[in-house]
């Protein structure tokens, strides 16, 4: 994937959020420079290749389904040179059935490297590095992914993607902090996890290990009902036995520190 340290030598392009586009000089380019909103998804399109080339049939068929093949061409030979005569450069590049855009720094591929880097430092208990790691990638990510046509397949994957990826940093992250005794940063990353997936169950019982090591036993059993009573609505079924055990032995009061044991990937999402 792409580098994750920013540049001022480099074009910097962000879609976590707000879209941004900041020049070499390091000017931003006014939203309003870029003409059509095609143009916008064309260099989303190229940005999120990271520097390769991406078929002009491809881009064709994302940006310009309906059109015939030699107007849809047309556009994009359009929306590539405003590209360039927006951002002052020659930025695109093109090679035989192609285009690229080379050379620029894209916060997609800069959180996607810190958040996979972030899940395996947790996974290996290096948790003091994947925490590190895990609060960069979340200063990092601005907000979700959007398109100019948001609906379409592509960027509909793009979002499904980055938010997976988002998810499983945060998961891993709120039990790094269980290893590292950051119980109260642990239910903070487990609730972020929670506003990406609802449903997710490693997060709620994370947040009732951290809760149950503050001495909080009665934060922790909430976490409990509440997933619970919002698994039963949503999908008609029941906590894990993992989940359901520990609740128990919450109730009984013979949770012991540190019992939480690390779960599977399938687990935590």
């Amino acid at each position: 994937m792409g580098n994750t340290r920013e540049s001022t030598a480099e074009i910097q392009i962000r879609m976590l959020g707000d879209f941004t586009v900041h020049r070499a000089d390091g000017s931003q380019v006014d939203g309003a420079a870029w003409r059509t909103g095609k143009t916008m998804d064309l260099l989303r399109l190229l940005a999120l290749s990271n520097g390769r080339y991406v078929t002009t049939m491809s881009l064709i068929d994302k940006l310009w389904p309906h059109s015939p093949e030699d107007r849809a061409r047309a556009s994009l030979r359009t929306a590539a040179s405003q590209i360039r005569r927006t951002i002052g450069v020659n930025c695109v590049s093109r090679q035989l059935g192609g285009i690229a855009l080379p050379g620029a720094w894209v916060d997609v591929e800069a959180f996607l490297d810190l958040a996979q880097a972030a899940s395996n430092a947790s996974m290996a208990g290096v948790h003091a590095r994947a925490l590190r790691l895990a609060r960069s990638a979340e200063f990092l990510y601005g907000g979700d992914f959007h398109a100019y046509d948001d609906d379409s397949a592509w960027a509909e994957q793009t979002r499904h993607t980055l938010e997976r990826a988002r998810l499983l940093m945060l998961t891993d992250a709120a039990e790094s902090c269980v290893a590292e005794r950051r119980f109260r940063e642990a239910v903070h990353f487990a609730e972020l996890a929670i506003e990406v997936d609802r449903c997710a169950e490693q997060p709620y019982r994370t947040i009732m290990e951290a809760y149950a090591e503050l001495g909080e036993i009665d934060h922790a059993l909430r976490a409990f009902e509440t997933y619970r009573s919002l698994l039963a609505e949503e999908l008609g079924a029941d906590p894990s036995p993992i989940t359901r055990d520990l609740h128990v032995r919450l109730l009984r009061g013979d949770h012991h520190p540190g019992t939480g044991a690390r779960t599977t990937a399938g687990a935590r999402g």
